[in-house]
């Protein structure tokens, strides 16, 4: 079931207030209890399957190191982005400076299966004594976008798209 709140917020051109949809963890699952859901239903043992987990971040890295996009079916594909200062002159690009990240593009099936198989339940958002609730947050910029309140893109610039928390957990 995937848990959202209902987030206050204001239009980045208008600042009027506008309330959307955020999706908010419940909690993180660690590689091991992925593993021993995954043998529920296999015939590999929760060791083999956390060796596979173990070796697939290198496995990984090592093919984008080679050139390649890691696709995986029914997830997404892995590849390789490169950003660095642009330059007037062609003979004046190097890679002095460049900076390499990974990029994942989710497969379409993903975001398919989610939106078809969705239930939702609404949570509360615990708060800090003296702060108000997210339902009654305040004065809260909403995500960059259009000013359309929820949206149906995951991870766009659509208010209510995309991740609901912080690399720490938290709500934001």
């Amino acid at each position: 079931m995937i848990s959202l709140i209902k987030k206050k917020g204001a239009n980045p051109q208008t600042k009027e207030v506008i309330y959307f949809l955020q999706w908010t963890r419940v909690s993180t699952v660690t590689e091991t209890q992925l593993a021993k859901s995954m043998a529920r239903g296999s015939t590999f043992s929760v060791g083999e399957i956390n060796g596979v987990f173990s070796d697939f971040p290198q496995s990984i890295i090592d093919e984008l190191l080679n050139g390649n996009a890691v696709k995986i079916d029914g997830l997404g594909t892995f590849k390789l982005k490169v950003s660095g200062k642009s330059q007037k002159e062609k003979k004046d690009v190097t890679s002095a400076g460049a900076k390499i990240s990974v990029v994942f593009e989710p497969a379409t099936e993903l975001n398919s299966r989610l939106n078809d198989e969705k239930e939702f339940r609404f949570v509360e958002v615990p708060t800090a004594e003296g702060q108000q609730d997210a339902d009654e947050g305040g004065d809260t910029p909403a995500p960059s976008g259009d000013d359309t309140p929820g949206g149906d893109t995951p991870g766009g610039d659509t208010p209510g798209g995309g991740g609901g928390d912080d690399e720490d957990g938290d709500v934001i």
